[in-house]
């Protein structure tokens, strides 16, 4: 194993490169570059990932229990709470107990986070743009065909039954297909 590091006159490396792992290395830095790039992008409208995958979920279902977003986000409840918390201070959500069952929570937007929906799809255009634009549109679909296989055998071979997810952030995401477990910052 490699570790490339960032020298004088050297372009910064994302990731380490193993010998006998050579796409799955490239894979990891490319996700490396990705999410730096979206982190530097969703810095400039004040979010961390995965608070725009919250904010657009809410905005698609509308008010919704906070195991919803756990499911949705693929993460553990602890770490979701907390980022649900920082959302809640910072007047992007409120989270409120459930009138049906007091033992869950409801999560809704404020009017701050769904005025934040359009800038964050437009950043997600960008981070798309910069991507991918220097690909053929013959190339993105045998990329996104590659990347659905890789998908489908990584979650095979976890004993993953559940349907894969889509890693992207859909216009419509649903708990059966929910966006990158990640985001797009992580």
């Amino acid at each position: 194993m490699t570790i490339e590091t960032g020298g004088e006159g050297r372009v910064p490396h994302f990731g380490v490169s193993v010998a006998e792992a050579p796409l799955s290395s490239s894979l990891l830095q490319v996700v490396r570059a990705h999410a730096a790039l979206a982190t530097a992008m969703l810095q400039r409208i004040d979010l961390v990932a995965p608070q725009e995958l919250v904010l657009l979920f809410l905005q698609e279902k509308g008010r919704t229990a906070q195991s919803d977003i756990v499911h949705f986000l693929g993460r553990d409840r602890s770490t979701v709470t907390n980022t649900l918390q920082a959302m809640e201070r910072a007047d992007l959500i409120t989270r409120t107990p459930s009138r049906v069952d007091r033992r869950t929570m409801v999560v809704a937007l404020t009017g701050k986070g769904r005025r934040l929906c359009p800038r964050i799809r437009e950043i997600w255009t960008e981070l798309e743009r910069l991507t991918f634009g220097g690909l053929t549109e013959q190339q993105r679909a045998d990329l996104a065909r590659a990347l659905a296989d890789i998908r489908r055998t990584l979650a095979a071979a976890a004993g993953d039954t559940q349907p894969a997810r889509t890693g992207r952030p859909a216009a419509r995401p649903t708990q059966q297909e929910p966006a990158s477990e990640n985001g797009i910052g992580s």
